[in-house]
């Protein structure tokens, strides 16, 4: 509001300085424009270039939790190899778990796999055997058939030759003798005998290339439950194989440690003992009211602290935070009482924007510090541009005050 002033009063000074006589009308011209500029400049300030003036604006880092990604993965500290508040890079070692229990579980876990490879290598010989007692049992019945055919032509034979005798016999008596009829009929006997136990065999022979199609189909379903084992073994192999990886913790990305306290020897459990910031930088500023609905992703926006006095960090809005913690509902069933709800919010008048910083080489903020930042906001009109550059002023003027005090 001051600096907005001081432009009306340098307008007023150069205006006396070219000749404008201080009268009445100069007077109210000065007063009065003064005052309607002034409320002028402080709407569209408040409203189009919002500034947390509170010093409250403070510098975040995306915080990582250093620990075995699973809570199953527990163990005493092996060793650390790094120190605290030390920088680190991605893939960097940082410390290890002693590894006993689950290298003694991922050669278990092989064991395993073996033993299922064997037992589906022992499957497969079974499919095979099979397989090949039926193809035997269908050659066996082919042969069998071959055999009927070659007793039915000498049944029929032998047959056709006892009808001749005996018709012979009707026409000339006694020219066939009675041994030759009866050595022709035991012939024919036999012939029918040979062919009935070459039938029963046929039924057999049947039978049993039906068990052994049976078996390959039984031995089929097994080689496809030894597979599933084997998929089971190896991936339970691959838990142990991740579990014994996790018990080495590696950064996950670019950035520095904390001052933790862990020692080698200290168990590691459910809860983490060591976490690290990375270099992703960004302020959290509060806007009011007023100008949160001209607040966009991607404007341009300056943050000052007393860590570097008298320098200005560019930034740009990254994300507007929707909800304010004071929107938290509560999860029990009850009705929100309006005096307490109303008298615990009277005083909320800010929302939360994320600005992503953007350092150079030579700066390095320090997560946790605060400052002032203001943001560019959607103006209506080109005109309002220069409400920029008293902010810019302003910020800049402020900037300075550091050297002395810390807001």
């Amino acid at each position: 509001m001051l600096e907005g002033l001081a432009v009306w009063a340098l307008l007023i000074y150069l205006l006396r300085l070219i000749g404008m006589p201080w009268n009445l009308y100069s007077k109210a011209f000065a007063y009065i424009g003064g005052s309607a500029w002034l409320l002028f400049v402080w709407v569209g300030l408040i409203t189009y270039t919002p500034m947390d003036l509170s010093g409250g604006s403070l510098v975040q880092s995306p915080h990582i939790q250093l620990r075995p990604g699973s809570t199953q993965v527990t163990g005493n500290i092996k060793a650390i190899h790094v120190k605290p508040n030390q920088q680190v890079t991605k893939g960097q070692l940082i410390y290890e778990l002693e590894d006993q229990v689950y290298q003694i579980a991922l050669n278990k876990a092989a064991a395993q796999v073996q033993s299922a490879e064997v037992a589906l290598s022992s499957s497969l010989d079974d499919v095979r055997i099979n397989e090949s007692k039926y193809a035997i049992a269908n050659k066996e019945i082919k042969i069998n058939l071959d055999e009927q055919v070659e007793i039915e032509a000498d049944l029929n034979w032998k047959s056709t030759t006892l009808q001749r005798y005996i018709d012979q016999n009707k026409v000339a008596a006694f020219t066939i003798t009675e041994s030759k009829l009866d050595e022709q009929k035991t012939a024919v006997q036999v012939a029918s005998a040979k062919l009935t136990v070459l039938r029963s065999q046929a039924e057999k022979l049947i039978l049993n290339a039906q068990q052994a199609q049976l078996n390959t189909l039984k031995s089929g379903h097994a080689v496809n439950s030894r597979k599933a084992d084997v998929a089971n073994q190896t991936e339970v192999y691959a838990q142990a194989q991740w579990n014994l990886d996790n018990t080495r913790v590696y950064a996950p990305a670019d950035g520095y440690l904390t001052n933790f306290i862990i020692r080698e020897g200290q168990y590691i459990g459910a809860l983490p003992r060591i976490q690290m910031y990375t270099n992703e930088k960004y302020v959290l500023m509060r806007v009011n009211h007023q100008a949160i609905r001209n607040i966009k992703v991607g404007q341009g926006a300056e943050f000052s602290s007393a860590v570097y006095p008298g320098h200005i960090f560019a930034a740009e809005v990254e994300g507007i935070i929707e909800a304010t913690g004071e929107a938290q509902g509560s999860l029990l069933a009850k009705e929100t009482p309006v005096r307490a709800t109303t008298g615990q919010n009277v005083m909320n008048k800010h929302h939360f924007v994320r600005l992503k910083l953007i350092e150079t080489e030579d700066y390095d903020i320090p997560v946790g510090a605060v400052g002032l930042a203001w943001i560019s906001g959607a103006k209506p009109i080109a005109f309002l541009g220069f409400l920029d550059v008293i902010r810019g002023i302003i910020i800049r003027m402020k900037s300075q005050i550091y050297y002395f005090y810390s807001m």
